[in-house]
């Protein structure tokens, strides 16, 4: 299974150069194409672009860095769908687009603002889609896990969510002397659910309760992946569920997960980790909490409240502000804490989305040594390439043919 996983891989990173040439190429063949053309459209290309400016203060210096926004990071992608009988057979190939990730900077290691190298292949997988039992997917995606602390209807994620070490993950905290310590953010604030991996997952068909809304199973085997200092995937088995349902006008969106996790020196930690958010929709007040725990490596609760509503008429204004508290996750005895503020301005008639997020990490130890905050300050802008989505690509025509 590992060599046929590596060579997928080593093929979806061979057809990059033509995949991305086939991609801009969308836009002129749908340009000639009917949008009402009711032949079933078997190729979607998708892809955003998240660049943004990332300030840090480490407590004793300041500097701004060029970076793609790890919250959403860029990517161009394309699905593929064709029926197989009572089956669907699907396919995913997603890259980067090679931007470094504001997640893989610190204060000794800044990457080259463009790197084609690095985890360039995002998702490349096979999956089959079944009426009964559900879908199987194989290929380099999602864990079963992934997003489990996700469930967050904010609206904000591009400027803060539970993800806290992907603004600025790589950063070491400074002691109290000035000098750099061994302990980065992502160490103090983790959030113990799956990443992207190259995996067998299954998906369960979604059961529904009537007005106790659905849920769907997941589960999936996979490997550790790790890209420089930047954890794409540390679970090894893991299974999730996901739940979403609508009470009157209140939306309810929760889930939940379970892991094997891979811990350098320890193997295999069990791990568990969650989220429940809600949303009042004619007032668009919403409320969020995550928690997760890792044996042997602590434990978090994130707590976040804010408001989604079209104030302008130009698309949903997104405001929250959030906390996040852990214990004993970097050592035993060990505290971390952040308050952040996230704003996020979608204006729909350019399909794209503005944000700014400003945050405080705070860390103590156990010992005598006191650490000094950081402060980060992010703004940006995603641009969502709809047009790729809405229009039929020539390679319509030529599956026809």
């Amino acid at each position: 299974m590992a060599r046929c996983l590596s060579l997928l891989r080593f093929f979806a990173t061979l057809i990059r150069p033509a995949y991305l040439l086939a991609a801009g190429l969308v836009v002129v063949a749908g340009s000639v194409v009917s949008q009402e053309d009711e032949t079933p459209q078997r190729f979607r290309f998708y892809g955003h672009f998240s660049p943004t400016i990332l300030t840090v203060n480490d407590g004793v210096s300041t500097k701004a860095y060029v970076a793609d926004n790890s919250n959403s990071g860029g990517r161009v992608g394309m699905w593929f769908a064709n029926p197989w009988g009572d089956y669907m057979l699907k396919a995913n190939v997603e890259f980067a687009l090679g931007v470094r990730p504001s997640a893989s900077i610190n204060q000794i290691f800044e990457p080259d603002l463009f790197d084609f190298n690095s985890q360039t292949l995002r998702k490349g997988e096979v999956i089959l889609e079944t009426p009964k039992w559900g879908k199987l997917s194989f290929g380099q995606g999602s864990m079963g896990s992934d997003g489990v602390t996700e469930s967050d209807l904010s609206g904000t994620s591009l400027a803060n969510y539970v993800g806290i070490q992907d603004t600025a993950g790589g950063f070491f905290f400074r002691t109290a002397a000035g000098t750099l310590s061994g302990v980065t953010i992502k160490n103090a604030f983790p959030t113990f659910d799956g990443g992207r991996s190259q995996r067998l997952r299954w998906d369960s068909p979604e059961i529904k309760f009537g007005v106790l809304g659905s849920l769907r199973f997941v589960g999936s085997v996979g490997k550790e992946d790790i890209d420089r200092n930047v954890t794409l995937n540390d679970a090894l088995q893991d299974m999730g569920l996901f739940y979403r349902n609508s009470i009157g006008q209140i939306a309810i969106a929760g889930s939940a997960g379970v892991s094997l996790a891979e811990v350098i020196g320890e193997g295999a930690t069990p791990q568990a980790a969650g989220s429940f958010s809600l949303l009042h929709q004619p007032t668009g007040i919403n409320g969020t909490v995550a928690a997760g725990s890792r044996d042997g490596a602590g434990h978090y609760v994130y707590l976040k409240l804010g408001v989604r509503r079209n104030f302008f008429g130009i698309g949903n204004s997104a405001f929250a502000i959030d906390f996040y508290e852990s214990h004993d996750t970097v050592e035993a005895g060990s505290r971390a804490e952040s308050i952040g503020l996230g704003l996020v301005q979608t204006v729909d008639r350019l399909n794209t989305d503005f944000f700014v997020g400003l945050r405080r990490h705070s860390y103590w130890g156990t010992g005598a040594v006191a650490f000094r905050d950081i402060d980060t300050f992010m703004f940006g802008v995603r641009w969502q390439f709809r047009r790729l989505e809405r229009h039929r690509s020539l390679f319509e025509g030529l599956w026809e043919s």
